[in-house]
């Protein structure tokens, strides 16, 4: 499984060695200014603060990881969940760490995402920054525990 091919962005199934990729992040990212015409100035300054913080932290290849649309093999399953240490909101940006440095190739498509009543964060402001910023000090204590090594990974 460790030896796919990075695939993003590149579906090229005709080719006789292309394998699948092991995890695929449904992303809303090509949906970003549509969106964020109809959302509040907080809920945007949020999403592009939290996309900045993604990028800088845990990884520059998957742009939208709070996209509840993902797909993984049997095998990513149990090497990126049996490694998981966040239970929270932000838990998708350490499966990509994980994925990242244990090899699994990564994928990110466009979805058709449409908003539904209930699917998403729905708090006040003062709520929703508290919760913004426990995932900012979940992204942090990812990238910290990784890096000084508190954090092993299982292979």
């Amino acid at each position: 499984e460790n030896q796919r091919k990075n695939s993003s962005n590149n579906n090229n199934n005709k080719n006789p060695g292309y394998l699948p990729p092991a995890a695929v992040f449904g992303s809303r990212a090509h949906l970003e200014e549509e969106s964020s015409a109809s959302r509040s100035k907080i809920r945007t300054f949020l999403m592009h603060a939290f996309h900045f913080f993604v990028k800088t932290l845990c990884s520059a290849r998957i742009k939208d990881t709070q996209c509840g649309f993902k797909l993984f093999t049997r095998s990513a399953v149990v090497s990126l969940f049996t490694n998981l240490h966040l239970r929270r909101w932000a838990f998708d940006t350490e499966a990509v760490v994980i994925a990242e440095k244990l090899n699994v190739s990564l994928s990110e498509v466009g979805v058709i995402w449409h908003e539904v009543d209930g699917s998403k964060l729905d708090v006040g402001k003062i709520a929703l920054a508290m919760v913004s910023l426990g995932m900012l000090r979940d992204m942090v204590c990812v990238r910290a525990c990784y890096l000084l090594g508190i954090w092993k990974l299982k292979r």
